[in-house]
């Protein structure tokens, strides 16, 4: 680990003195932390406490990243992609972005309210007709809903759908979109459409809109839509062979607190031909693509000469939508709220983030922000399930805003 550590403080000085990556994937001009605001004595603080997690064998790996101002000034990589196979994690190695695959899903989708395809308060069924007769189950019950879904309420996740996890996924894995979205209304919803936040599979109804609005499949429209426009070569749905070997190993722990692989280059689904393109969490992706997709967020839906986005219409997917809903499982409070796509802190708090600060995180362990106050970026990558119990989003965020010089 010493000797990782030295080749990736080496290799950080001699991307300084190039001013670009080695990786000619990456559009960043690389600068000194302080040049931007930033003390690297804290950043090295920063890459000790996140190394101390694959030290102390709670995780496999991570890799950090932070752009501030447009510019590079933190990218870190420790630990094995694999432990069996002692391989070092790379720049660019491929992780499963999980739930960080639904902010590309929503604004693929807006970009197609942009064309005038819909509107947010649009009912569901005037394009999926499955959506027209749902019901809901109240007391033991099985009763009609009083409100229709609205497109709104998929983006925002006031559906009333059910969540589904990684094993759910698996059961369904033959399925495509269309399948997938009209067995998902056969049974009741949880809540009343248009009344209650719960977070849910409704970003894959989503990616199955953007099927019908554009007439192109999911993967197709977003890799020429975005994935192509921005250069995020490494993003997709399914892993080519020639890629395999850059695949991050996911882990959960085992029954003697081991990592044990859930996930690996020998056994993953990735792999194979992709037939339900999750777009609640089915994308492949890296620290780098992310990033680029992040920026463009920042720079109000613009990177490198490429409008992606309009700035009227990412301003709309940062308002807080989730007023007048309640909260079940995740309670936003008066500082946090929940825009088309994405959470959005709504009132100055170190410990969220500056206001206006927006993002998500995966399952898998993925995490991003963006801070329009600070005109930052911040990322984090590992793969593994516990990144919620160890608390790793508010340790690594807290230690990103203590790095800022006043």
């Amino acid at each position: 680990m010493l000797l990782k550590t030295l080749l990736n403080k080496t290799l950080f000085i001699l991307l300084l003195l190039t001013g670009v990556f080695t990786n000619a994937q990456s559009d960043f001009e690389i600068s000194s932390p302080e040049s931007q605001g930033f003390s690297s004595e804290k950043l090295t603080l920063l890459n000790q406490a996140m190394h101390s997690y694959v030290d102390d064998n709670e995780l496999s790996a991570i890799q950090t990243a932070i752009v501030k101002n447009g510019k590079l000034i933190h990218f870190d990589s420790y630990g094995s992609s694999d432990i069996s196979e002692n391989d070092p994690l790379e720049e660019d190695d491929i992780f499963r972005i999980a739930s960080m695959t639904k902010p590309i899903v929503s604004i693929g989708l807006m970009m197609l309210y942009e064309e005038g395809k819909f509107n947010l308060n649009d009912p569901v069924y005037k394009y999926i007709p499955e959506f027209k007769n749902l019901t809901i189950k109240k007391r033991k019950k099985v009763k009609p809903v009083k409100n229709h879904v609205k497109i709104i309420d998929l983006l925002r996740h006031s559906a009333g759908l059910n969540f589904k996890g990684p094993e759910d996924y698996r059961k369904v894995i033959s399925m495509n979109l269309e399948e997938y979205t009209k067995e998902s209304v056969k049974e009741p919803l949880r809540f009343e459409p248009g009344t209650t936040w719960w977070y849910s599979s409704s970003t894959d109804i989503c990616g199955y809109l953007i099927e019908i609005l554009s007439g192109q499949k999911l993967d197709v429209y977003l890799k020429d839509k975005i994935f192509d426009p921005l250069k995020m070569n490494d993003t997709s749905f399914e892993l080519p062979k020639n890629k395999l070997d850059r695949l991050t190993t996911l882990y959960v722990v085992g029954e003697k607190k081991e990592l044990v692989s859930f996930d690996n280059k020998s056994n993953s689904p990735f792999k194979n031909k992709v037939t339900l393109l999750n777009g609640s969490g089915g994308l492949l992706s890296t620290t780098k693509d992310y990033l680029k997709f992040s920026v463009m967020l920042l720079n109000n839906g613009s990177i490198g000469g490429e409008q992606i986005l309009k700035k009227s219409t990412l301003d709309l997917m940062k308002q807080d939508h989730s007023l007048g809903l309640k909260y079940k499982k995740l309670v936003f409070g008066k500082k946090k709220g929940f825009g088309l796509g994405f959470e959005v802190v709504k009132e100055e708090d170190t410990k969220f983030g500056s206001k206006g600060t927006f993002g998500w995180g995966g399952m898998f362990g993925t995490y991003f922000r963006a801070d329009p106050k600070q005109n930052m970026v911040y990322i984090y990558m590992t793969q593994s399930f516990e990144t919620y119990r160890l608390k790793l989003a508010d340790k690594f965020r807290a230690m990103v805003y203590e790095s800022i010089l006043e």
